[in-house]
């Protein structure tokens, strides 16, 4: 294609491109749709304007357009219509999504396929179809909405049945374990720095700690945001003694213990489970969410999470999560064995 038609190309989608969002405003109103500011484009535009005094600089402004998109006051959209491509050559990007905290993991990226496969079944590609994406996710987030507020629902009430089941485990527990139980929660809610130097820890020289050893594993480590978080497992547990080997066999990696939060962990054994949120508070309970719903026996999972600087907000709760649930199918713990 010569400069020349890609220029007239440009152009043409530019037109659409304005007239498309003009109709979303008179439609939807400033409230749900709006443009905003993008801050490169401004940028090549003073360096254009330089260069030519003004007339490309107003070409150079009509290449990428953003749109706001707000679906509720939790949820909303950033879509890029890049005038070289959009509407002509391939669909506009969403350059940001936001959703609610409680939405399904998968809901951003069904959204975006959404937005790709309405682009490929479009009979043709040269005319916009931002409409009919916006009413598609309206669509969608009202669906997901619902469904959000029934998960919610059903997990406030296996919640309370989960604590009643665990209350009524625990009371069959030696006194041997309750007592190594709730020293392992007393120090490890205050510190891992208060156990002592656990490399002088006489119980990591059991016979029973070096079985613990063949079955533990720490996972590479997973980063999202400038944040690392890295996920340790152990298979075949059944005792609180072996819970707290795998808690000292984590802090003995000098990196873990410059960590945020070195351990946030959940377990499930017999006759108890229970989790600790390591001060990130409801990771822990997340975590045992997963093992509880995943049907998992005798397994021990932990993160650590190292802080990078990002505040993520919930979604480290979803990174959280997913980093657990892929190291425990890497070893192919019970009720995470890979399909």
């Amino acid at each position: 294609m010569s400069e020349r038609d890609e220029k007239r190309e440009r152009d043409e989608n530019a037109g659409k491109i304005e007239d498309e969002i003009e109709a979303l405003k008179a439609i939807y109103g400033d409230e749900m749709v709006r443009e905003e500011e993008d801050e490169d484009e401004d940028e090549d535009e003073g360096v254009a304007m330089k260069s030519s005094g003004g007339r490309e600089g107003k070409d150079e402004r009509t290449k990428r357009r953003l749109l706001r998109v707000v679906f509720s006051p939790s949820a909303r959209a950033i879509l890029s219509m890049d005038c070289a491509f959009y509407p002509s050559r391939k669909p506009f990007e969403i350059e940001e999504m936001k959703t609610p905290d409680n939405f399904d993991w998968d809901f951003e990226k069904a959204v975006r396929e959404t937005k790709d496969e309405m682009y490929t079944n479009n009979n043709n590609n040269n005319e916009v179809f931002a409409f009919e994406f916006i009413e598609k996710c309206k669509e969608m987030f009202e669906r997901e909405e619902l469904e959000a507020k029934k998960r919610d629902e059903k997990e406030k009430e296996d919640n309370e049945r989960y604590a009643r089941e665990r209350r009524e485990k625990q009371k069959h527990m030696s006194e041997d374990d309750s007592k190594m139980k709730a020293a392992i929660f007393k120090d490890h809610l205050v510190s891992w720095k208060h156990e002592g130097d656990p490399k002088v820890t006489p119980l990591l020289e059991t016979e029973l700690a070096a079985d613990v050893r063949k079955r533990f594993k720490s996972h590479p480590i997973v980063c999202y945001e400038k944040c690392r978080f890295q996920a340790h497992t152990c298979r075949g547990v059944t005792t609180i003694k072996e819970i707290k080997i795998a808690l000292k066999l984590i802090i003995l990696d000098t990196k873990v213990q410059t960590a945020t939060h070195p351990r946030i962990f959940a377990y499930r054994i017999p006759n108890d489970d229970d989790f600790n949120d390591d001060g990130e508070t409801g990771a822990g309970k997340n975590l045992a969410n997963i093992l509880r719903l995943r049907g998992a026996e005798n397994v021990f999972v932990a993160v650590t999470r190292w802080f990078g600087g990002t505040h993520l907000g919930p979604q480290r709760f979803k990174v959280i999560n997913s980093c657990a649930s892929q190291a425990l199918e890497a070893v192919g713990a019970k009720g995470f064995e890979k399909k």
